[in-house]
């Protein structure tokens, strides 16, 4: 099992390549950086549903779906990958065992940066002091393999990953982009300091190397390189990308434990504007505004309320809508309507 520097490479190599390597069956750690701009979706998205490709045309942005999972995400300069294959037969312990073990060394390596971190279920690292997520990482198997994956944030642009989601009204953008920078944080953020990717490759070097016995340093084999280019042109063709692979959502995640869904309805009474988070299991907060008329008019604050803490099911918004619905003055408006909205159809 090698390490493999494979530096800042171009051509949405910074995905593909690690997607090659595991099906050549090679082992070993890949660091590398991407010199492109782009989008990754994730396995299980519904990447029309989640990115806004026309945006992305515009501004000449590739969009690419990998073989993880996890949720969309703007990768650019200034975030270093670790990228961990290992043939299946090594990792006899179940997923989340994975993800706590392979996480220790990049703990560390953003603590010698100088940002204290911890590990947050299932797959993030956030930033201690304030709890916003600095890593998402992500597993699979591919072919034969088991692939463990991940970036260090040395910087990065949530204006511009905010541009690029897919949002019911514009005037819902500028809420994305200040719910990503509540949640979301970088090491020059943390620490006014911009580290070299050549400081950070060395890192996580010698990180993953306390806990995984590789056998020296090998060049990206030719034939790894020749397959990435190869598998660039069928991960971001239309046949893959709008593939169903299962998942339908409009989701949209700002870290572990915390997924927006905006949602628009016109009912006769006026229209609906909602902002979901939740936890993928229940409301944490719901906000709802719109050109509707309810009186008293105070009341949505109630309605509100009641739904944080519900499961996200159109059933129990449908219960929780009705129960409102008797005490308010909501003209035009059935428990029909809100389950709707709030569930962004």
């Amino acid at each position: 099992m090698k390490i493999y520097r494979a530096g800042i490479q171009g051509n949405l190599r910074s995905i593909t390549l690690f997607h090659a390597m595991a099906r050549l069956g090679y082992e070993g750690l890949i660091i590398t950086s991407p010199s492109d701009t782009y989008v990754s979706v994730g396995y299980f998205d519904k990447t029309e549903e989640i990115i806004d490709l026309r945006k992305c045309r515009e501004l000449g942005i590739p969009v690419i779906r990998r073989e993880i999972g996890g949720g969309a995400v703007l990768l650019h300069e200034n975030q270093v990958f670790y990228q961990l294959i290992l043939n299946k037969k090594r990792v006899p312990f179940r997923v989340m065992e994975a993800y706590r073990r392979f996480s220790e060394p990049v703990l560390r390596v953003y603590e010698r940066l100088g940002v204290e971190v911890e590990y947050k279920p299932i797959n993030d690292i956030v930033v201690k002091r304030n709890k916003k997520k600095i890593s998402g990482q992500g597993a699979a198997d591919i072919e034969d393999s088991f692939v463990f994956v991940g970036g260090i944030l040395l910087r990065f642009n949530t204006k511009l990953m905010s541009e690029l989601f897919r949002v019911p009204e514009e005037k819902f953008r500028d809420k994305l982009y200040k719910s990503l920078e509540e949640n979301i944080s970088w090491v020059e953020r943390e620490t006014g300091r911009l580290p070299s990717y050549e400081e950070v490759e060395e890192l996580l070097v010698e990180e993953f190397s306390k806990i995984i016995p590789f056998e020296g340093e090998e060049e990206i084999p030719k034939e790894a390189l020749e397959l990435a280019d190869r598998l660039k042109d069928e991960f971001t063709s239309d046949e893959v990308l709008l593939e169903d692979t299962g998942r339908k959502h409009r989701a949209i995640k700002i870290k572990e434990g915390v997924h927006l869904r905006t949602g628009l309805h016109k009912a006769k009474g006026g229209l609906i504007r909602t902002e979901v988070y939740t936890d993928g299991e229940k409301i944490l907060e719901a906000r709802i505004y719109g050109d509707f008329t309810l009186y008293p008019r105070d009341k949505i604050r109630e309605l509100e309320e009641r739904l944080r803490g519900v499961k996200f099911d159109r059933e129990e918004i449908k219960r929780v809508s009705q129960e409102f619905l008797k005490g308010a003055d909501f003209p035009g408006v059935e428990a029909e309507d809100l389950v709707k909205a709030l569930y962004g159809d």
